[in-house]
């Protein structure tokens, strides 16, 4: 993957501090990979690639899906940049031709996760949670980093359910709603079973 290219790209529309972030995740998802044994470079690219479409506004990534006959959820019928991480699987499949289904599902689900998300998905959902993009240091950050480096499935758990009790979600996704009840699920049989495992 050429990365000079895909940082040309976040440059040319002056999203410097995309980029910052872009990286940040990358380094992030990196160490993660490193950790649970997973393709660093794989999990580099979905890293550098997650907000691509950050060269796209809201209203032209919502005319975009509906151009292109997209499913939409009400969530991003109310507030569309959160067809974001879709919009940006779209462009690195599409101008960065990417092909690896690990790479673009993980780029897909980044902001929401999904059910059944394997593990490059959790990976990237959570590097970008932990280097997330705005000011100072999450509140969750040094839980949610040590969980990461235990499990990715516990760590995904913990910080939906630390969005939902908290009330923090504008309007949930069904994606990431589906993610967590299937969460919540697995946890509830491996405190039945204690010899299951949440993966």
């Amino acid at each position: 993957m050429n990365k000079e290219l895909i940082r040309d790209t976040y440059l040319s529309r002056n999203k410097v501090k995309t980029l910052k972030h872009a990286e940040e995740v990358a380094e992030t998802a990196v160490w993660l990979a490193e950790i649970h044994h997973l393709d660093a470079e794989k999990a580099r690219t979905a890293a550098l690639l997650h907000d691509i479409s950050a060269v796209m506004t809201p209203q032209e990534m919502y005319e975009t899906a509906v151009e292109r006959g997209m499913p939409i959820d009400p969530a991003e019928e109310k507030y569309h940049f959160l067809l974001h991480q879709r919009m940006s699987r779209i462009i690195a499949e599409e101008q960065f031709g990417i092909a690896d289904d690990d790479i673009l599902s993980a780029v897909e689900c980044h902001t929401t996760l999904k059910e059944n998300a394997g593990p490059y998905d959790q990976l990237v959902f959570i590097a970008d949670k932990i280097s997330w993009d705005q000011e100072g240091v999450p509140p969750y950050y040094d839980e949610l980093r040590e969980k990461a480096a235990e499990s990715l499935e516990e760590a995904c758990f913990f910080y939906i359910d630390y969005q939902f009790t908290n009330g923090l979600l504008l309007m949930p996704h069904k994606w990431i709603t589906e993610a967590y009840e299937e969460l919540k699920n697995k946890r509830e049989r491996m405190i039945e079973d204690p010899n299951a495992q949440m993966i």
